[in-house]
């Protein structure tokens, strides 16, 4: 998992998304979170099958963003 925390992390960074985005993100795909709780999540102190779920369904969204918007990562 803290790969993939540090994937999700990174790829925010390089995108110059922020958590509040990907938070919006997740709702729209019914994952109804906040920003505390992402970030708990991403540091690790939160942990369960919400955060499981928060963290594949992240990776996700961001692998999409990357994919349509691919000059982003530059």
């Amino acid at each position: 998992m803290r790969e993939e925390r540090d994937r999700i992390r990174l790829m925010l960074y390089r995108n110059t998304l922020t958590n509040a985005w990907l938070v919006n993100r997740l709702e729209e795909k019914g994952i109804n979170t906040e920003k505390t709780e992402m970030s708990s999540v991403l540091r690790g102190v939160r942990k369960g099958a919400k955060a499981e779920s928060i963290i594949k369904t992240s990776v996700e969204i961001l692998d999409y963003y990357e994919k349509c918007f691919p000059g982003a990562r530059d």
